[in-house]
């Protein structure tokens, strides 16, 4: 009988393992596999061998598609931290209103995911032109992000994303994971959970091991679901525990989007590999009044997508250009393009494009619909929410400052559709049955009254509404203090059964 079993390795579920494994039995369990540096695909050709889906289980990354809306996701030892550029950043005070807890309650445990996850700035951010153009574009708006990555191990290579063969990156199995092994923790890989049993003493736990490993029971006093906010909606939806109303409801997809400014007159290296380490932090405010973030983030175009982004931009760029957007007919614009579809170079339009990679605060209006593969986000209209088009305006406004060519959020390119990468919400935060799904501990509340004892939330699933920044540390931040309470709950179990 483990004490906790611990459902995912991304950001809530290492968190949750690493503090609880020197307490307790902790059983960590992972769909799955441990990439490891040297093991990521880095060309177009080796990221689409490595897709997840019911034919190949072993990938690393897989798209659901829901009516307007796609979302990735990864599947590893890690989570998304295998895969993503290690943005760490706290969200505005404001992304915070109508929560059950309050930004400064949260504030000594954002403190300490800091600490755990030990993200830094990009030391040579300063040698990237971004910054000057960012500053001229939105004075007083930038902001240098923090990511966990080892510097000086960093050779730019443009290979963050789908992973880091340098092992430059620090994700989680090098940090939280890390700590819970060495603690103790048991480890499950390439192992899929079915169905979550309610038993007399805690729950059961229906395991799968791919590759034709055999099912088995295992039984844990204590469940923390932690697998990713699709993966959570499907673990309750098959197990057929009676949720709240509001369970598969106000999902939120950050106010993702991916838009460029392609052939600028300015110099921005958008083709050179950079990790994302430069914003611009903007604020709207809606027609109630209230404050919503923007993070306009200067991407770069991963190395292995370089000559498919030159070519399609430079097609795109002719065709597919926002219509309210400024016109651009700077003598040379079609000499930079035709150089990139020979090679990509300083020379080229990409050194001169910037790619608008963008967070924000949109309206959390997705719902969840359950598919015989999986679940699915559905908002039809997510592309006309007031965060985006508030993001389209400002790149006319830096079209208009510095030229180029404006190519819309992609999800309005003909047969495309909105993406996103940081689903959140569907099993929110809530004062009581009505108002969530968990409550301010993670615990999930239960139809016939209180909360069902020793079952918890702690991934994104339980973010009550956007956030407008990247969300790995705010997740990381509330499964800490879940955890705190976890611990706490451990050892007052230890001490009673002393006693007796």
């Amino acid at each position: 009988m483990y004490d906790v079993a611990v459902i995912g390795s991304g950001y809530g579920g290492a968190a949750v393992a690493a503090r609880l494994a020197a307490h307790g039995r902790v059983l960590v369990i992972e769909r799955g596999g441990w990439w490891r540096p040297g093991e990521f695909p880095e060309t177009v050709a080796a990221l689409a061998r490595t897709r997840h889906r019911r034919g190949d289980p072993d990938g690393l990354w897989g798209v659901r598609l829901g009516a307007g809306t796609g979302v990735g996701y990864a599947s590893a030892f890690g989570g998304s931290s295998a895969i993503n550029y290690g943005i760490t950043i706290r969200p505005a005070d404001h992304a915070f209103a109508g929560w059950p807890v309050t930004a400064a309650e949260l504030a000594p445990w954002f403190e300490r995911a800091e600490r755990a996850l030990g993200a830094t700035p990009n030391p040579r951010a300063v040698a990237l032109p971004d910054g000057d153009v960012l500053d001229a574009l939105e004075p007083g708006a930038r902001i240098d992000l923090a990511n966990t990555i080892d510097w000086p191990r960093c050779d730019d290579c443009g290979r963050c994303v789908p992973g880091c063969n340098a092992g430059a990156k620090r994700s989680l199995d090098r940090s939280y994971l890390a700590t819970a092994l060495a603690a103790g923790a048991a480890l499950r890989l390439a192992t899929e959970v079915r169905e979550i049993a309610i038993a007399p003493d805690g729950y059961r736990l229906h395991l799968r091991r791919r590759g034709g490993g055999g099912a088995e029971w295992v039984p844990a006093r204590r469940v923390v679901l932690a697998a990713g906010t699709l993966g959570t909606h499907d673990l309750l939806h098959r197990s057929a525990i009676p949720l709240g109303p509001r369970f598969g409801r106000d999902l939120s997809l950050n106010g993702d989007g991916l838009a460029f400014l392609y052939d600028s007159g300015r110099r921005l290296t958008a083709h050179r590999g950079a990790p994302i380490s430069t914003a611009v932090r903007l604020t709207m405010v809606d027609g109630d009044g209230a404050r919503r973030t923007l993070l306009a983030m200067s991407g770069r175009v991963p190395q292995a997508a370089l000559r498919f982004a030159g070519a399609a931009l430079a097609a795109i760029a002719g065709v597919a250009i926002d219509p309210a957007a400024p016109r651009d007919h700077r003598a040379g614009r079609w000499a930079r393009r035709l150089r990139d579809l020979i090679a990509i170079g300083d020379r080229g339009a990409l050194a001169r494009t910037l790619m608008y990679k963008l967070d924000g605060q949109d309206q959390g209006r997705g719902t969840v619909r359950f598919t015989p593969t999986g679940a699915v986000i559905d908002w039809p209209d997510y592309a006309d929410d007031p965060i985006l088009r508030f993001a389209a305006a400002r790149l006319r406004a830096w079209a208009g400052a510095i030229g180029g060519v404006v190519v819309p959020d992609v999800a309005r390119l003909p047969g495309f559709r909105s993406f996103s990468v940081h689903p959140l919400g569907g099993c929110r935060l809530g004062a009581d049955l009505a108002d969530g799904v968990v409550d301010p501990l993670g615990r999930v509340f239960a139809p016939a009254g209180g909360v069902y004892p020793g079952l918890r939330i702690a991934d994104g699933a339980i973010v009550r509404g956007s956030l407008g920044v990247p969300p790995s540390l705010t997740i990381a931040a509330l499964a800490e203090r879940i955890a705190a309470d976890l611990e706490r709950e451990l050892l007052l179990s230890r001490t009673a059964a002393a006693a007796h």
